[in-house]
């Protein structure tokens, strides 16, 4: 799913890394368009079926926990069958709106968020 490419820009190579996209229906009839992340991670883009508003559900797809295990490391570990681990956003139109301006600019620049004028100019979050 993962495709890395050599971009010269200004004579330097630069390492891009793309993603293929792949179309599927979910169970209940909703779009879904899968891909992998930078991390190789399988990722989707999903039609949600929330009645009040239009909205998506956008993650990855298995949060693949690992535990850590003094002297072997990272492990596997096996979420119990009771446990349910939400791993993906469910966002709405608007929220997504919202979004876009940052991830617009990020896909035509390369700039992080931290250098947007409108990034600079949002209130900072106040912790209790």
């Amino acid at each position: 799913m993962i495709v890395k490419k050599t971009k010269i820009i200004d004579g330097e190579e630069y390492e891009q890394t793309e993603t293929e996209l792949f179309k599927d229906v979910s169970g209940r009839g909703f779009g879904v368009m899968s891909f992998g992340d930078k991390n190789m991670r399988e990722c989707s883009l999903q039609d949600s079926s929330l009645a009040t508003e239009p909205a998506i559900w956008l993650g990855i797809n298995d949060p693949e926990p690992k535990i850590f295990t003094e002297g072997e490391g990272w492990k596997d570990y096996l979420i119990p069958i009771d446990v349910m681990v939400n791993t993906r956003m469910h966002l709405t139109q608007s929220m997504v709106k919202q979004l876009l301006p940052f991830l617009i600019k990020f896909a035509e620049t390369g700039d992080y968020v931290m250098r947007d004028d409108n990034f600079i100019a949002l209130p900072e979050r106040k912790t209790t």
